[in-house]
């Protein structure tokens, strides 16, 4: 009993036996009813503003977090993506809504399925800027405004309502026990009035000033370590000293203190590190380059920068599952850590990329023994969840200071010669720059065995049929090179690539180009007079400056009229070959169409296919497969088809296997189509064959 306020004042209070010490007591416990009263909001306000201080400062750190992580999918317009992103965000924070809008502030998602403001404007302080988040505190909670963004560029806008939950429960718990603490010793003080005694007047006066004390010294020390809280401290911890009220005050205070501790670590690491591998993301990243280009300056060495893409990844998303992909990444991860020096950093910026900073270097060569080796960790077998699979990638390489003195220079430039990498065979690292690329020593076969082949002619021409929606009529052809190896089987995507390194594909080019031209001709004066003939060629082709005349001179050589032919080339040859696409000009001026193949893969927009003449979209065959199985996916290529229609572009869907595929294309409104249901490349024989027992594809044909 002694060791509560009520037993101590309850003993000291027996003995007062007059009025006198009721009225002293009376007036005594006035003034410490007074104190507390004080003390009791100086307590809550001190506390609330650090609650509120810590709470605001985790929000506007996680703000920028949080864009960068939706950025990638909100500019891919993967809306399932982004809604996965936006539930994971749910989880760590007490969020009423969340809202994802566009450039033109329409609202894109609100991270459910139902999405019932799809297409609505909303306010936007006009004052947000990137990097710089808006917060702004509601009766019921918060408001967070940020921008979705990367640098200068804008993808779009987001604001998150937040609940005040978190601070109403601290502040409630702060209220309860200081209520208990005052009830408690009202309680005593009356209790103790009535057993007062005047005889011991001075005693119990005495004794009641050193009980105000020893209630006013511990609140006086909450309300300092409070005020500590508010100004960031939280390392203060508070003496417990006894086992009442007081004491259990202090001991939560504590608690509260560790539980803030606790979380801002906990937001500081999710603010930094990737939540599915744990590495570094990228705005540590960025945060570790500006240092070790600062630390490479002041010790003069070198600093390189590899960036590796994971090739074919999303062919494992497609056909596994998201599920088993974040295992590949985590085992690419794993493997991409115990490949480097402890001083150097691995980091993931996002999908399937990731970028590893090398300092203190003295030698190229290091660099180079570096890349190979995570190449070799990263194309040892993976098995995950009873699936056996291999995977490659590809690698580009800049070095501080000859390759770029910033941060965003080494990136870009990193990213160039991944690309050059990833074009030019995959499984293969490059440098940026030609004087160090020592990638032509490194190709998967020698450049003498394509030679070889060119000259006992095993390349040679099949032709897949590509059909009208509408009838189900043959509309065209596409040439395909293929390699009659006796020896093994070579698929394109393997000697292709090397044929573009070795310069040997301008060579089987004009090979195609003629021999197709001539071929096609032939079955439009025969049986076929309409048909069209659509050939790809690469960016290495394009910057051919002769290429215009060369096809001029082939469409008169074979009397094949220059609107018969198409020339296809990918989203990533439009936007980076400079002198290919003058040459596309000429093209155009000569009546030949342009197609952008496997559209979908890169970031090109249909305004921006416009702005080229393209004629012909062909829509990557993982668009429509997806569209099979996803309701999203369905109504955004669906979205393609019906604006590329508008825009005057007509539109080809590839790899189309089943008839339900064929249905839907068709429903769609899309022109063409192409794929295994309706015919695999043939030599010219048997395409002739084909195409005079089946001129027209019909609905039981399919089915």
């Amino acid at each position: 009993m002694l060791h509560t306020i009520k037993g101590r004042l309850t003993l000291s209070f027996t003995l007062l036996i007059t009025g006198l010490l009721i009225v002293m007591l009376a007036l005594t416990g006035s003034l410490a009813y007074h104190m507390l009263s004080e003390l009791r909001p100086r307590i809550q306000g001190a506390f609330e503003e650090s609650q509120t201080l810590n709470e605001k400062n985790v929000l506007l750190n996680s703000a920028g977090y949080i864009g960068e992580r939706l950025y990638p999918h909100l500019q891919r317009h993967d809306l399932p993506r982004l809604d996965r992103e936006i539930e994971q965000i749910w989880s760590w924070l007490p969020i009423q809504s969340f809202i994802v809008a566009d450039p033109e502030r329409r609202i894109i998602t609100d991270g459910t399925a139902a999405n019932p403001r799809h297409g609505q404007r909303i306010a936007i302080p006009s004052e947000l800027l990137p990097q710089q988040p808006i917060l702004r505190s509601l009766p019921d909670g918060h408001r967070l405004y940020f921008i979705i963004g990367k640098g200068s560029r804008i993808a779009g806008y987001a604001v998150i309502k937040l609940t005040g939950a978190s601070l109403q429960t601290s502040l409630g718990m702060l209220d309860r026990e200081v209520t208990a603490l005052w009830t408690s010793y009202a309680r005593s003080l009356v209790l103790g009035a009535g057993l007062a005694s005047l005889v011991v007047v001075l005693i119990t006066i005495f004794l009641v000033w050193r009980l105000a004390r020893s209630l006013s010294h511990p609140i006086s020390e909450m309300i300092a370590a409070a005020e500590g809280y508010a100004d960031g401290n939280l390392d203060i911890a508070l003496p417990v000293r006894s086992n009442d009220e007081v004491g259990h005050l202090a001991l939560a205070l504590n608690t509260m203190a560790q539980e803030l501790k606790v979380n801002q670590r906990r937001m500081r690491h999710l603010a930094d590190y990737d939540s599915l591998t744990g590495l570094p993301n990228r705005h540590l990243f960025q945060d570790r380059l500006r240092h070790a280009i600062q630390s490479t300056q002041r010790h003069g060495n070198q600093l390189a920068l590899l960036f590796l893409d994971l090739d074919g990844f999303k062919s494992i998303n497609d056909s596994l599952g998201h599920g088993l992909g974040d295992e590949v990444l985590k085992l690419v991860a794993q493997r991409l850590r115990v490949s480097v020096r402890a001083s150097d950093t691995v980091a993931r910026l996002g999908g399937d990329e990731f970028t590893v900073i090398a300092e203190e270097l003295s030698d190229p060569q290091d660099v180079e023994a570096l890349a190979s080796k995570l190449l070799a960790a990263l194309g040892e077998p993976y098995r995950i969840k009873g699936h056996d699979m291999r995977l490659s990638a590809s690698i580009g390489i800049t070095i501080f200071p000859q390759d770029g003195v910033s941060p965003e220079d080494l990136l870009r430039n990193a990213d160039d010669a991944m690309y050059q990498a990833k074009h030019q065979g995959k499984n293969a690292y490059r440098f940026f720059g030609p004087e160090l690329d020592t990638y032509a020593a490194r190709r998967l076969r020698p450049e003498q065995t394509l030679r070889d082949a060119i000259e006992r002619r095993e390349f040679e021409i099949h032709y897949q049929p590509q059909l009208k929606t509408v009838d189900g009529n043959l509309a065209g052809v596409e040439a395909l090179l293929r390699w009659r190896n006796p020896q093994e089987i070579i698929q394109p995507g393997e000697f292709i690539p090397l044929l573009e390194d070795t310069g040997l594909i301008t060579q089987l080019t004009d090979w195609i180009l003629g021999d197709a031209c001539r071929q096609i001709a032939a079955w439009r004066a025969a049986d076929f007079p309409d048909l069209t003939l659509a050939v790809n060629l690469s960016p290495l082709q394009l910057e051919q400056p002769n290429l215009a005349d060369s096809l001029r001179d082939t469409l008169g050589a074979s009397g094949l009229p220059p609107e018969a032919l198409e020339i296809e080339i990918t989203e990533h040859a439009l936007l980076h070959a400079e002198q290919g696409q003058e040459v596309m000009n000429q093209l155009r001026r000569q009546g030949i169409r342009l197609a952008i193949d496997d559209f979908g893969r890169g970031h090109l927009s249909l305004a921006y296919l416009h702005r080229f003449a393209v004629d012909t979209l062909k829509i990557e065959r993982g668009f429509i497969r997806e569209a099979m199985t996803d309701r999203d996916s369905a109504n955004t290529t669906g979205a393609v088809i019906a604006l590329a229609r508008q825009l005057g572009i007509r539109t080809l869907a590839k790899g189309i296997e089943t008839p339900e595929q064929w249905h839907w294309v068709s429903d769609q409104g899309c022109d063409m189509a192409q794929g295994y249901l309706i015919g695999k490349p043939l030599p010219p024989d048997r395409f002739i064959d084909w195409a005079t027992n089946q001129r027209v594809m019909t609905l039981e044909s399919l089915d």
